[in-house]
């Protein structure tokens, strides 16, 4: 019953090579190093301690080159528009307040905050990354794989009731109220799965891991066995 989830996780792989970063040389002891699947949540342990200490604002442009590897043409433009704005000490303060308000209460309202927090104001995924690094256990990433994913097979799930994410004709979800609550459902559809996960298969998963799963999934046109 649990296999194909286990061997959805089992193929993770998303290696990221911060030293690709164009202007690496300008954040001394960052962007120097590779983060492999396996040191991922470690990078999230670091995230979280630096947001609640506030401490360096460089790890957060690290974060979202990490995110956004897969997108060449945008990633460093994203990652040095994020740095010109956090390397404010103020902004640093304000991006560092949003982010423990959005874990502590997910309403649209305070997505907003971190999306303007972050300076990107056409910004989804990114924005929820950093909920998902701060908390790996109660919130999951989301992009346009995911998004196709939900929309297509959260019915076979039990999930019809709950709204889907729209998309762009590119794939990609704008940061709207429907796709918010879009959102939410899938947390839940994550939590959900995280226990029963735990109730059939004995392993503690986190949110992210059930997301992760889902993401092989998608990428490598698979199925995973719904679970009581």
């Amino acid at each position: 019953m649990c296999e194909s989830w286990l061997s959805a996780l089992r193929m993770y792989n998303w290696t990221v090579d911060l030293r690709h970063f164009r202007n690496a040389g300008n954040y001394p002891g960052y962007f120097n190093r590779v983060i492999l699947s396996s040191e991922v949540v470690r990078f999230e342990d670091t995230f979280r301690a630096i947001i609640n200490e506030k401490g360096s604002f460089e790890i957060t442009g690290e974060v979202c080159f990490w995110k956004n590897y897969g997108n060449a043409q945008a990633r460093d433009r994203v990652t040095k528009n994020l740095l010109d704005h956090v390397s404010e000490h103020a902004n640093w303060n304000i991006f560092t307040l949003a982010v423990r308000e959005i874990e502590s209460d997910p309403c649209f309202a305070n997505f907003i905050s971190l999306r303007n927090a972050c300076n990107q104001a056409k910004g989804f995924a990114t924005p929820i990354t950093f909920l998902a690094f701060y908390n790996r256990r109660d919130y999951p990433m989301v992009d346009k794989h995911i998004a196709n994913w939900w929309n297509a097979q959260r019915t076979e799930y039990g999930y019809e009731e709950y709204p889907e994410f729209s998309q762009r004709d590119d794939g990609w979800v704008p940061p709207n109220e429907d796709n918010w609550n879009a959102y939410i459902a899938w947390t839940r559809f994550c939590c959900d799965y995280s226990e029963r996960i735990r109730r059939n298969c004995g392993l503690d998963w986190r949110v992210r891991d059930v997301e992760i799963a889902i993401w092989m999934t998608q990428e490598n046109d698979l199925f995973l066995t719904p679970l009581e």
